[in-house]
């Protein structure tokens, strides 16, 4: 997982020099606008060992901002709203002393995003980056729970334009966090979906 990350940016960067298709939806200075609404499934791993966990399912919420620093390159930070309620086994209770608990999470993901310039209403794009999060629980431990670090946030997906500047956006996505769930020393690898809407402001 490492190499996929300079091997993104070098692609990113290619198509950049490369294309030569221009769309001024996609031109530079272009300002993107929009949310997200995102569901993910997540396996746990510690010193190389599985612990499954009852219910593992988060529901999050995706603001974000575009920038396109070039023609078909843009930056787009976006916040990160989420609610989590997990039920663990026996054996992960044991494993990390923890109980059954709400969370509320707290983060932020700064990704580079590249789109593919195409004829017609559909762009595809793919993107990477990375960003953290933070946890907060009516049943906090006295030393707080770890910050966690998402690295990489890293995908593809497509935005259909549904009017001059409407687009209703969908991706795929893979998060690893290191310190998940507040939890030192545990591994997430995060599978999942996030749709919604942008509004290209130009």
């Amino acid at each position: 997982m490492k190499k996929f990350i300079p091997i993104a940016i070098l692609t990113i960067a290619l198509f950049s020099l490369t294309s030569a298709q221009d769309d001024a939806r996609l031109a530079q200075g272009q300002i993107e606008f929009g949310g997200d609404v995102g569901f993910n499934m997540t396996t746990y791993s510690f010193e190389d060992a599985e612990y499954p966990v009852d219910n593992s399912t988060i529901l999050t919420l995706y603001p974000r901002f575009g920038y396109f620093v070039i023609p078909n390159l843009e930056i787009e930070p976006r916040l990160i709203f989420s609610r989590m309620a997990t039920n663990y086994t026996d054996e992960f209770k044991s494993a990390f002393d923890v109980e059954d608990a709400s969370f509320t999470i707290f983060g932020g993901v700064l990704n580079v995003v590249y789109n593919f310039p195409m004829e017609g209403q559909v762009i595809p794009f793919v993107f990477a980056g990375g960003g953290f999060q933070t946890y907060s629980s009516s049943d906090e431990p006295e030393d707080g729970y770890e910050t966690t670090l998402i690295l990489p946030d890293a995908g593809a997906g497509i935005k259909a334009f549904i009017s001059d500047r409407g687009v209703i956006r969908a991706e795929i996505f893979f998060e690893r966090h290191d310190k998940a769930g507040g939890v030192e020393d545990l591994t997430t690898n995060n599978f999942g979906i996030r749709a919604g809407f942008s509004v290209f402001l130009k």
